[in-house]
């Protein structure tokens, strides 16, 4: 399949060539944001994984304490049509199993387990667990690795759980699907290589019905997605990321950033405007 970061040309080409299927309505509906109590956003990668195992309800649970904005988790489905969570394509790295998530039923899924620094063993969750555990909590950043996209809306549906959700397609087709299907729901991506100039960056955001992109790291260009009503929620999270790291993109004045240090991050952020 197809990651989406990598096939903006196609993107673009489709967008140009098959924009046409979709309705005004479709077009108009990326957009509208879950509530969020605070302009700027933080987002928990995975999860405040930090002091739990990664996708996680009790990870789910701690960014929920830590007070972000927002959760990141990475979606799957089982053998058997049951979405889990689950980053990589397979169960080896984070659990006592082995073999692709989608070559595996759900029972073989629920009965591995992923351990904690402290020995502490979880289960891996279901999607419909997490959304009950999220509701009215905190906000879901769903990357949608590889799941039905039907289904998915359907149990957000179920959940009640419409307006607390904004959605990274990873290929061609689930964007698509996502644009159809639910075309109110906000989408989050990447603005492709191609279009990263001033000039460039206008069309794609005329062409392109997005709600928040991931990777600019120039004032200019951040202040072109925000003349068109576009967020801007960099990817902090990793070895790299410090205080001055935050502090950079803070002046370039981004709304959001996605870290692995959650806590850290908003006492931060809360230090910076006392000093205002």
């Amino acid at each position: 399949m197809i990651d989406v970061k990598n096939a903006y040309p196609y993107i673009l080409l489709f967008l140009v060539t098959g924009l046409s299927s979709f309705s005004l309505e479709a077009q108009k509906g990326n957009g509208a944001l879950p509530h969020s109590s605070t302009a700027f956003v933080v987002i928990a990668h995975r999860g405040n994984h930090a002091f739990f195992p990664e996708n996680t309800i009790p990870a789910i649970k701690a960014a929920i304490e830590a007070g972000a904005q927002y959760v990141e988790i990475d979606a799957r489905e089982t053998l058997d049509s049951v979405m889990i969570l689950m980053h990589d394509a397979t169960v080896d790295r984070t659990t006592n199993g082995k073999g692709a998530v989608s070559t595996l039923t759900y029972a073989q899924i629920q009965a591995l387990h992923t351990t904690a620094i402290n020995g502490e063993q979880y289960t891996v969750p279901t999607f419909s667990e997490v959304l009950q555990v999220c509701k009215n909590k905190i906000n879901i950043y769903l990357d949608f690795k590889n799941a039905n996209v039907a289904k998915a809306w359907s149990l957000i549906q179920q959940a009640g759980m419409e307006h607390q959700i904004i959605v990274y397609p990873n290929t061609l087709q689930q964007y698509q699907e996502w644009q159809v299907l639910a075309p109110q729901m906000p989408i989050i991506t990447s603005v492709p290589a191609a279009s990263l100039s001033v000039n460039k960056l206008h069309t794609f955001y005329s062409t392109m019905p997005i709600a928040v992109v991931d990777n600019l790291y120039n004032d200019s260009l951040i202040k072109i997605a925000h003349a068109h009503h576009v967020k801007v929620w960099l990817d902090v999270e990793g070895a790299h990321e410090t205080p001055e790291i935050w502090n950079k993109f803070l002046k370039m004045g981004v709304d959001g950033l996605q870290t692995d240090h959650p806590q850290q991050l908003l006492a931060y952020i809360k230090k910076v405007k006392e000093g205002e």
